[in-house]
């Protein structure tokens, strides 16, 4: 191997002998010492490879231990992704990008579900609308189980990409949104809104399903817009650890 390999080459090249089941999933890397030899590098080198592999989500790290390969997965390779560009998302400029795209893709998906959704994938979004009724009015309950009724319309398709853009991105658009005083009443016309959805689903009616689906997003996401506009995003922070605290 030539002298002058970065970091970068050498997790590309250890990238690639796990995806080709050179390294199988759980099974341990090369010591850093034979990783030395083989790209003719330096320890400091091969440690800065060993961090990418780590952030890529292609091994595991215990301390004193040598890394372990785990299964690749589209989703745990786009927490990488998804922790860069949070600082993107953070403004209200990257947020309204974030909210448009998720609008899109989700209109999408359920036009989609309202034609191939099964039975199972049907009863999935029931069982997270029940989780939500029961959850009224706790805030992390209710939104773990908002979140899953949303990410069956990402599994519905059966790809991956959709599935693990939900993970990366919506999931943590949900879960970080400011708390309002008047949650369980939002929450309460939210989860009306989860039921209009499957009840068109159901009809095999896209059209309504749609409708519910666009209102639902876009009313959600204007309501925060507003509340950063009026109050800032200070005060929002203010009012969710209060409300935490409270909880606690």
């Amino acid at each position: 191997m030539a002298e002058d390999m970065t970091a970068t080459d050498i997790a590309n090249h250890i990238a690639s002998d796990v995806h080709s089941g050179t390294y199988a999933a759980g099974a341990m890397l090369p010591a850093e010492r034979d990783l030395c030899e083989r790209f003719g590098v330096g320890r400091n080198v091969v440690r800065e490879a060993l961090t990418i592999l780590h952030g890529r989500g292609l091994t595991t790290q215990e301390k004193g231990k040598r890394p372990r390969v785990v299964v690749p997965s589209l989703t745990k390779v786009m927490e990488g992704v998804g922790e860069t560009a949070q600082f993107f998302f953070s403004g209200s400029e990257g947020l309204a990008h974030l909210e448009q795209a998720r609008l899109f893709l989700e209109t999408s998906m359920l036009r989609y579900t309202t034609v191939h959704a099964t039975n199972a994938q049907i009863a999935k979004m029931l069982e997270a609308i029940e989780a939500c009724e029961a959850n009224l009015d706790n805030v992390e309950a209710f939104r773990d189980a908002d979140v899953q009724f949303h990410r069956v319309l990402a599994e519905v398709p059966g790809n991956p990409i959709f599935i693990a853009l939900h993970d990366t991105f919506v999931e943590k658009l949900m879960k970080n949104r400011a708390v309002l005083p008047d949650f369980p009443d939002r929450n309460r016309a939210s989860n009306a809104e989860h039921r209009a959805i499957v009840s068109a689903i159901l009809d095999k009616d896209a059209d309504k399903a749609v409708e519910t689906l666009t209102r639902h997003l876009t009313r959600n996401y204007g309501t925060y817009f507003r509340i950063a506009l009026d109050v800032g995003p200070e005060a929002g922070a203010r009012l969710k650890s209060a409300i935490q605290e409270e909880e606690a």
